[in-house]
């Protein structure tokens, strides 16, 4: 810690929605540990009006020293003060656009444009509130005041303690909070409406803006179900009186921890019967979930410093997960985890401009680029593997330890391995070290030799075309065969007596790390993939490292597809969304290849027999991954054309322009297929339904699908109203998300950002994570000169916080390339 660190922070703000900008005045209680002249604290985007400093019973006025780039403000005083003190500071600041820090969102209510102003402070923008010590081990207590319009309401992390009339204006005092980091303080002022409920003590409201409370109803019910799981899972109580779930019209992240106040996006808060899916109530369960575990992740135990943001995204991630499962076990969140979360560790963790998870972190710009799939998904993973390697009880008595032992106060990974290693009396440390402290993970070869089975590990990437440092991890092991499972500690090679007919490695998929088999035993496991001997978790391994193989050069692409061909008869979700997906990217990444057409039919003949035993239309009692795996397969149809798919979607959408009625989960794929074969007046229909679209969901489903034309100046017209008024910041990346998986639309995408890309940098804001989305989205491309093209041009428009995602886009781009160039000789 610095010699300078705050107590409390007294903070009172008042927003001026005329001028969008606010007033702030604070007063910190400071200890200072050593004698000093200067005082430096972060401050970003704000103007100093008065600066002052009480030490002693005397009042001094330091000199004030603003360093933009830095983001620091630097008081300088004339004399040593040493103790404690109390600093004054009288700030303004912008209510600005770019969805960070203390920002405005805009929404229409009854044809009246309102605004309200909210923040969102991770990682490093409280700076941009209010001059501070934005650092996560800088914890404090923070007493807050909002002066606002008599017409407006106030809410911030603890309740209104009083309200106090002052002319048009009404004064909000709060609760102190707990002692607890910036990025967790949050201020919200603007006209909302609110749903309450009661779990125990605690208070429960979902607050939105007016008229959309009684969307609430669903994460009213899920936020007391998942308070109550935790409450019961961690054995310590939820400490603050209150828990706000904040449904916010603009919104960068999907949501955020705020203590006592969460925020969200409306699409992932608010749940209309009439129109939201099954994915969106699953989303919506899950995100709530991984929300309410950061209030003891994160909130109540904090990490020291970001290197270790994956304590909390990780727990976050991995404890959504069981809580969901827990309450709604017919989800099957656990198969449903691999596809969200292992799919996305593995496949950034495959590439050389990956990061470790434990990965050191020296300036905001490198804080905001860690918030990926290694943070997250493959954190999550491989506490999965942990948990499975010392056991379910082990694992939550090691977690209650640590928790109780750090509780309002910052952690380090360190302390974690201390509390599970001690409790589960096995080598925590040294195993997670291997897997949390170096970047990439293992891949397995697996081959019989002599009646002994023999296992050796090297790191998988998808591009190896250089020589790279040798790693080694120590992976809990476990290997089926057919009357028997064999577990070992593998730290090196790893030898086991072999009698079966087939083998297995990473059973039950609890690790994470790939597994490559010879001919004789793939062809082995195909068997057992035919007459689904092995559970569905296993069939999905097996093939989603085949792909993972095949993408990497490691084995032909028809070899890929032959093996596909066990797969006919499959009936699983999972299994068959990762197939499904796997060939829709095939079909997207050699779309301009001579060979396409017979990719195009070998995709349509397995995505016909999987249609064939769904239909159209919901059975009763099916399950509701069943209305995932539909919605799928009825847009990758619709994309290749199948008459019957779209003489039915066309007949559904006429029956929807005329009546209003088309069931949620057909909504999507509907509006997928109809654009994929429609023209200008199509489009201007879909248009019309996006501009009178009663909820976020279904604005966000129709903005989609307008990059799902095949006509070039349709799609142009797309990109064109994607930078309009017409469209939120927020959901900007929506359909470049689509297009760049359009055949007829991924080449107009890159030219589009490169023009526009002044324009965009302007409207997210550098640090905007959806900045990092924008680049990210080129990666689908497949030419070895485009990439060339792409470094260039970034080389030239630089924006700090962006360098990781462009050495991972640019790297993907050559892996497609390289791949393609493969797979013509194949083909030739």
């Amino acid at each position: 810690m610095k010699s300078v660190s705050p107590v409390n922070y007294e903070l009172t703000f008042e927003p001026d929605f005329k001028k969008f900008t606010f007033r702030g005045q604070e007063k910190i209680s400071i200890k200072i540990s050593r004698p000093t002249n200067s005082i430096t604290l972060h401050a970003a985007e704000l103007a100093i009006n008065q600066c002052s400093a009480w030490y002693n019973g005397k009042k001094i006025i330091p000199k004030i020293k603003l360093d933009e780039k830095a983001e620091e403000l630097t008081l300088v005083f004339s004399q040593k003060i040493s103790g404690k003190a109390t600093l004054e500071i009288d700030f303004t600041g912008q209510l600005n656009d770019k969805l960070v820090g203390f920002y405005r969102s805009k929404y229409e209510y009854k044809g009246k444009e309102k605004h309200l102003a909210t923040t969102q402070f991770e990682a490093a923008d409280a700076r941009r509130a209010f001059p501070c010590w934005d650092e996560p081990e800088a914890k404090a207590t923070f007493d807050v005041s909002l002066l606002v319009d008599s017409n407006h309401t106030a809410i911030s992390n603890m309740p209104v303690i009083s309200k106090k009339n002052l002319g048009h204006k009404t004064l909000y005092k709060f609760n102190t909070t707990p002692i607890m980091s910036t990025y967790l303080l949050y201020l919200a002022v603007g006209e909302f409406e609110y749903i309450s409920s009661k779990s125990g003590k605690t208070l429960i409201r979902v607050i939105t803006t007016h008229g959309k409370k009684h969307q609430g109803k669903l994460s009213l019910e899920f936020t007391k179900q998942f308070l109550s799981y935790f409450e019961k899972y961690f054995k310590i109580s939820y400490p603050l009186p209150k828990l706000d779930m904040i449904a916010i019209p603009d919104f960068a992240s999907g949501a955020m921890e705020n203590w006592g106040a969460i925020t969200f996006r409306e699409t992932i808060l608010l749940y209309d019967p009439k129109t939201s899916s099954t994915e969106t109530k699953q989303h919506i369960a899950e995100v709530i979930a991984h929300e309410i575990a950061h209030q003891w992740f994160g909130n109540l135990v904090t990490m020291k410093w970001w290197n270790d943001l994956w304590l909390n995204e990780s727990f976050a991630t991995f404890m959504a997960t069981k809580a969901v499962d827990a309450l709604y076990p017919e989800w099957d969140f656990w198969d449903q985890f691999l596809i969200s979360e292992m799919i996305g560790g593995l496949s950034l963790d495959s590439l050389k401009s990956s990061h470790p998870i434990d990965v050191p972190v020296k300036s905001p710009s490198d804080v905001r680029q860690i918030f990926d799939e290694i943070s997250y998904n493959k954190g999550g993973c491989v506490l999965m593997m942990l948990e499975n390697f010392i056991g379910d009880e082990n694992f939550r008595k090691g977690l209650h330890s640590y928790l109780e032992k750090h509780e309002y106060a910052n952690a380090t990974t360190e302390d974690l391995w201390n509390s599970l290693g001690s409790i589960s009396r096995q080598p925590v440390r040294q195993m997670m070290n291997t897997w949390v402290r170096q970047v990439g993970y293992p891949v397995i070869e697996a081959k019989v030799k002599n009646s002994r089975l023999q296992l050796s590990q090297s790191r998988f990437l998808l591009e190896n075309n250089t020589k790279t440092k040798q790693r080694n991890w120590i992976i809990p092991l476990s290997v089926r065969m057919q009357d028997k499972t064999v577990t070992k500690l593998m730290k090196g090679p790893v030898t086991i007596p072999y009698k079966s007919d087939w083998f297995k490695v990473n059973d039950g998929q609890k690790g994470f790390y790939r597994v490559k088999y010879d001919k004789d035993a793939r062809d082995a496991l195909g068997e057992q993939i035919e007459e689904k001997a092995i559970s569905n978790v296993d069939r999905w391994s097996i093939h989603h490292d085949l792909f993972a193989l095949c993408v990497s050069g490691q084995i032909s692409f028809r070899d890929y597809l032959d093996f596909v061909k066990h797969y006919q008869d499959e009936d699983d979700y999972i299994v068959l969304s990762d197939i499904i997906a796997s060939l829709n990217f095939f079909y997207i990444i050699l779309s301009k290849e001579e060979f396409w057409n017979e990719i195009k039919e070998f995709n349509h003949d397995f995505f016909n027999k999987v249609f064939s035993r769904l239909g159209w239309d919901q059975v009763k009692g099916e399950k509701s991954t069943t209305a995932l795996l539909r919605g799928q397969v009825i847009s990758s149809l619709g994309r290749l054309e199948d008459e019957e798919i779209v003489a039915e979607a066309k007949s559904r959408f006429a029956n929807l322009l005329k009546t209003g009625q088309l069931h949620p989960d057909l909504r999507g794929p509907v509006y997928s297929v109809i654009a994929w074969t429609g023209d200008s007046s199509t489009y201007q229909k879909m248009l019309g339904l996006y501009r009178k679209a009663p909820t976020q969901e279904e604005m966000v489903r129709l903005l989609s699908s307008l990059a799902n034309f095949q006509d070039k100046k349709l799609l142009s017209k797309t990109l064109l109203f994607t930078l309009s008024k017409e469209v939120r910041t927020q959901n900007l990346f929506q359909p470049i998300a689509r297009m760049v998986i359009n055949p007829q639309g991924k080449e107009l995408v890159w030219p589009w950002i490169k023009q526009n890309w002044k324009g965009i940098v302007s409207r997210f804001g550098v640090g905007n994570p959806l900045l990092n989305r924008i680049i990210g989205s080129v990666s689908i491309e497949a030419d070895f000169e485009k990439e060339k093209e792409i470094k260039k041009f970034f080389t030239k428009h630089h924006v700090p916080g962006t360098e990781m995602k462009l050495a991972q886009t640019l790297e993907r781009i050559r892996i497609h390339a390289r791949f393609s160039q493969n797979t013509r000789k194949e083909f030739n």
